[in-house]
């Protein structure tokens, strides 16, 4: 998925948001990247990897371990 400026700016509208052309300019690329970022995840191949039954576990480890 690939926003426009025009995009941006209706968006911003819609949430009642003043923005300038460089505004949406700018916003349009970090959401972009934001975007490609999530595409790459979801083209990942996950099948055939075990279900983790408590991620929170998992993450709450990662955080306390240095």
């Amino acid at each position: 998925m690939s926003l426009t400026p025009d995009d941006v700016k209706r968006i911003a509208r819609l949430a009642r948001i003043e923005t300038s052309d460089a505004e949406a300019q700018a916003t349009q690329a970090q959401l972009n990247t934001i975007f490609d970022l999530i595409a790459a995840m979801q083209a990942v191949d996950t099948r055939g990897l075990p279900r983790w039954p408590m991620p929170r576990r998992f993450i709450s480890a990662c955080a306390t371990t240095p």
